[in-house]
């Protein structure tokens, strides 16, 4: 099968990677850091294909929709204001939509679990029905899938991935977690979240890539068991060999140096997602700690080379 990945980030770098012995993968980036020149090299030595592409560039987009079998838009911001967070959670996620809907092709969007809803949460039976989007980014969102939803039907995966891990994450959080280690500091947090690695991630992609559906949809994306925050740490420590002092932590200190958007999602600690449609495609989610650590790895070489940046 022929997959288009819609964006580099860490999340598409080791699906990829999982994936690339399996089907024939393109890439795509708009503009590359030093991390994201990395993602490339990590890439093309699993010989998947990556190229640039302003997505704005509708004409070649169409092309690399054409010419494949499944596509998985990865592009999506977190943070930024309003209009941006617009243009890429829904603006973008619309048009590769109606394009896929030209040429009849099956389209995955990776979305967010976020949506004002805590404690134990189901999938909804009618999609977005009983949702509460707080935030700018939930909201927009939100309103990314339904306009995914709305233009393909059936032929659109909606996956909502709760908090992900995986060997290249480079993201601020786990940047964070890795310098503290490095100093070592093990912060103990009463903070539980639903993890998903993205090697589970990748499997539902090549499930649904082989014809495999689930119940619904639109589902969460996550492991079944919550995992402290504080595991991590403790994760990163033994694969760097470095020994930690565990340091209790009042959540509302740790607040002081956390960036306003993780603020945001504190509120979800502890809020169990029902795993029961993501494990009709992927039926073994367990947490994977070798990944963990593998990320603790990827980070050390990273700032070995001096370009541990977040990304």
């Amino acid at each position: 099968m022929k997959l288009l990945f819609l964006g580099l980030g860490f999340i598409s770098t080791n699906v990829a990677y999982f994936l690339s012995g399996k089907h024939n993968i393109t890439v795509t980036y708009k503009s590359l850091n030093p991390v994201k020149e990395e993602y490339v090299k990590i890439l093309r030595d699993k010989k998947v294909e990556v190229v640039n592409l302003d997505i704005k560039d509708e004409q070649k987009l169409s092309e690399l929709i054409k010419n494949s079998d499944v596509v998985v838009n990865f592009i999506g911001e977190i943070s930024g204001t309003e209009e941006e967070l617009r243009i890429s959670n829904v603006e973008i996620p619309k048009t590769v939509a109606s394009i896929v809907n030209k040429y009849g092709k099956i389209m995955i969007h990776l979305s967010g679990s976020t949506y004002g809803r805590t404690g134990y949460v189901k999938v909804e039976e009618k999609i977005g029905e009983g949702l509460n989007p707080q935030s700018p980014f939930e909201r927009t969102k939100l309103q990314g899938e339904l306009e995914v939803y709305k233009i393909l039907g059936d032929n659109a995966f909606i996956f909502r991935p709760t908090l992900v891990y995986g060997r290249f994450n480079a993201h601020v959080q786990f940047v964070q977690i890795y310098k503290l280690v490095k100093r070592g500091i093990i912060p103990s947090l009463n903070l539980n979240f639903m993890p998903v690695s993205s090697r589970y991630i990748a499997e539902a992609i090549d499930a649904i890539a082989n014809g495999k559906r689930a119940s619904k949809n639109y589902f969460y994306v996550t492991e079944c068991n919550p995992v402290n925050l504080t595991t991590f740490f403790e994760l990163f420590s033994k694969a760097l060999s470095k020994r930690g002092v565990k340091i209790p932590v009042v959540l509302s200190l740790a607040k002081l140096f956390l960036p306003s958007y993780v603020k945001a999602l504190l509120k979800y600690a502890g809020t169990i997602y029902d795993c029961s449609v993501f494990k009709e495609l992927v039926p073994k989610l367990q947490f994977d700690e070798k990944e963990v650590q593998e990320n603790a790895k990827f980070l050390n070489e990273l700032d070995k080379e001096g370009i541990l940046i977040p990304t």
